[in-house]
Parts: structure tokens; sequence; C-alpha cells
């Protein structure tokens, strides 16, 4: 069974530190190991690029579009959802797709949101874009998390109701009646790669494909052994640390996610063309 591989191109210091921070040219470096990996591997992916990052560094993802991989659009700001108005969060996304589109020559048809942040109070963002031309969304977890999540959504690829969208949910294992997160970010990091895999058998046995997520950053383990300010207490290490944990693991966990599993972009598996 095809399964969707998905990468989020980000700068963790703006996207999760400082929302004020200057983007930082360390997610060429980034971007490149994990596109390395791939060609390597003769496997595509989808990279949801965020705006601010394809504007500062534009050949960041003319690297990605050169490869045969296919672009998504994560936002421009990195700014959550429910705390955009409907009109802040339409012109963030245009603004997005602009960019991407004046690069790459190439229509967006998928999006992700920041931090997973359509949830149940803002479900009105999937009518903006599709009213913008985003064929496809992949930002809804159907787990209870208290930052994110909708624990009763449905756990497959499907259109939205009274909609052409087509949602594909991030991927979780059900168990004893609850939706296990298992396929990405601080999971995929923590969790030994046999669970992994197992889980994602589990979710392929029942006809439903996968979606693995990761960002590009996670493929970095230097950037977050440097203190993220001048003078730190034990709060900023112990995030500092959690945020690094496990990421000098990443590389050898995807290439065993490669060799075990069939996959590619997300377009690819929901059969979309542009």
């Amino acid at each position: 069974m095809k399964n969707a591989l998905t990468f989020d191109v980000e700068d963790w210091l703006q996207s999760t530190y400082v929302k004020s921070a200057k983007v930082r040219d360390i997610v060429i470096r980034q971007t490149s190991k994990v596109l390395d990996i791939l060609n390597n591997a003769g496997t595509l992916a989808t990279f949801f690029v965020q705006g601010l990052i394809a504007e500062a560094f534009p050949q960041v993802v003319k690297d990605i579009d050169n490869l045969g991989h296919e672009i998504g659009t994560h936002g421009y700001s990195h700014e959550f959802i429910f705390k955009q108005t409907p009109q802040a969060f339409r012109d963030d996304l245009k603004k997005s797709m602009r960019i991407l589109e004046d690069i790459t020559g190439k229509k967006v048809i998928g999006y992700r949101a920041p931090d997973f942040s359509i949830i149940k109070d803002s479900l009105w963002a999937l009518d903006i874009l599709e009213q913008e031309g985003i064929l496809y969304d992949s930002s809804i977890f159907p787990i209870k998390n208290r930052r994110y999540g909708i624990p009763d959504f449905k756990r497959m690829p499907h259109k939205i109701t009274n909609s052409g969208l087509i949602e594909f949910p991030l991927s979780t294992l059900r168990i004893m009646g609850k939706n296990l997160p298992v396929s990405g970010g601080g999971y995929f990091r923590l969790l030994p790669y046999k669970m992994i895999k197992f889980a994602l058998k589990k979710i392929n046995a029942e006809g439903i494909p996968t979606i693995v997520y990761m960002h590009t950053y996670e493929f970095d383990s230097e950037d977050l052994k440097k203190p993220l300010k001048a003078i730190e207490d034990f709060n900023d290490r112990l995030f500092r640390f959690i945020q690094n944990l496990n990421r000098d693991k990443s590389e050898n966990k995807l290439n065993h996610l490669i060799r075990d599993f069939e996959f590619c972009p997300v377009m690819e598996v929901l059969s979309i063309d542009r």
C-alpha cells in the first residue's frame, strides 16, 4: 500500500521558540540533509514549506522541486489558526501560496496548518482552503491533546462534507477505543522503531494509508546543543533537552521506514492531479 511521507520545512527557533525571530539559514543545511537521504533511497515525498522560509531562501524550494518532490504550503507566518481571524488566515494562506507558486511555477494544492491548529473551533479554515484552490489538507489530528486535536475525527482520508476538499488526517493507531499518535514529530523521535513499524502495519491492515510527518530540523541534533539565551534556567534547559531528544536517531529511523514501507507524495496517495 502506498503511504504518504511528509516534511514540514521551518526554522525551529522562529516557529517554536520566538515567533518574532528572523529565520536562519540553518534551514538550508537541514533540508539538504533530508533531500540527500531521500535521493539516495529513490523516494519522493511532500514538503510543506513555510512561506517565510521560501521568501528568505527560495533556493530551498527550488532544490526540493528540482528533485521531483511535491511542495505544499505550511502557511506564511506559522501562526496558530485558532489565534487568527478568518481574514488574517486567508491573507496568510494566499501570501504563502503566491511565494511558492512564483518560485516553482506550479500550483500549490496541499496545506498543513502550523501545529495542527485546525481544531473544532477553527474548522472554518477548511472552507477558506477550498475557496483558495487547495485540494487537500493534512492538519487534523484525531487525538486528544492539550494544544490540538479532534479526537472523534475520521482516521482515514476522506472528502469533507459538502466540499471538494480532501482531508488526510495524521495517522493514529486505534487501541481500546482510543487513537494513539504514532507517525511523526516527537512521537516518531521518542517511540522505538519496532513500535512505529507495528503501528503503521496495523493501520495499513485496516486498509488505511498512513501519513508520516517530520520536520527537517529534526535531523539536526547540533542546533539545540547550544544555549537558547545568555542565561538559561532549569525550564529552558529541560525544554531544549526534550526538543533535541533522539534527533540523532532520526536519519536511521527514516532509512528503516523507507526500507519497510512504500512511500510517495500525498498527491500520489490521493490520486490527485494539479
